[in-house]
């Protein structure tokens, strides 16, 4: 009797369109949320490398760039971890959920300057370095990958800018 019933609707084609429709619903709606899952997840990367790019600038360009004697250099040193998490110098709330300053690693390396066989150097400024900065953080996902059982990415980011200190 089974196989009779199952014989009718294989041949009947009213039916057809109910059978699609259940079958690409689910489809449809899992691909819509991962599209919208890695949109999320890439606007998330841009506010990460946004805010390195503002705490490299503000380093580069402070008073005493990399300085590690310099009284000033400890507090700009928070100060642009706060301005990278939050966008804000007195911090505030983040740019990414769960990113901290702490997860903020600042590095300097100067740069080979020499006098060269005229007397002057080869760049303008007496010490020129690179201000470093970058991150690490998991990207705090919507849900879905949880969903699916998979990981949230992380987002792994840095950037480099130049400061010259002055003569």
């Amino acid at each position: 009797m089974f196989a009779r019933r199952a014989q009718s609707f294989w041949g009947n084609q009213q039916g057809s369109a109910l059978i699609e429709g259940a079958l690409m619903v689910p489809l449809l709606i899992a691909f819509f949320f991962g599209v919208f899952e890695f949109s999320w997840f890439f606007y998330q990367q841009h506010l990460v490398a946004i805010g390195l790019h503002d705490a490299a600038s503000y380093l580069a360009r402070s008073s005493d760039p990399c300085n590690p004697t310099s009284r000033a250099w400890k507090a700009e040193q928070e100060q642009a971890k706060k301005l990278a998490t939050s966008g804000s110098i007195s911090g505030g709330p983040a740019r990414v959920r769960g990113w901290t300053s702490e997860m903020v690693a600042l590095h300097c390396t100067k740069i080979d300057n020499p006098i060269e066989t005229n007397g002057l150097s080869r760049y303008r400024g007496s010490s020129i370095y690179t201000v470093t900065v970058s991150t690490k953080v998991t990207n705090p996902s919507l849900g879905f990958l949880g969903l699916l059982k998979l990981r949230s990415p992380i987002i792994s980011a840095s950037y480099s800018q130049r400061a010259i200190e002055p003569r």
